[in-house]
């Protein structure tokens, strides 16, 4: 594409006039302004120290001992059920079985 004199020399003159070194403390982050903002709001909202809580050795769980009971448990004859077969009611309306043959 070809361009008329006029038009370079003045795209020549743009060029110049407006070129500068970059300095980037001339640009300010907005977002991290607010941010830095509202953190500071918060922290001073909270209390200068959280007080540490010893761990008691009183709420010491063995883990093989609850395992062991949980079994015991599981174990455990359970009672007889009123039907008698042990197996669940249907209820009548159950899945039908396609006959094969």
């Amino acid at each position: 594409m070809k361009l008329p004199p006029e038009m370079m020399k003045l795209a020549q003159h743009i060029i110049r006039t407006k070129s500068a070194d970059f300095d980037p403390s001339m640009l300010k982050d907005h977002y991290h302004s607010a941010l830095v903002r509202i953190l500071r709001k918060k922290q001073a909202k909270r209390p200068a120290k959280i007080p540490t809580v010893k761990p008691s050795r009183e709420n010491v769980v063995n883990l093989m001992d609850a395992l062991r009971r949980s079994l015991a448990a599981e174990r455990a004859p359970k009672p007889a059920t009123r039907g008698g077969s042990g197996k669940p009611a249907t209820g009548g309306r159950g899945a039908r079985q396609r006959r094969t043959g």
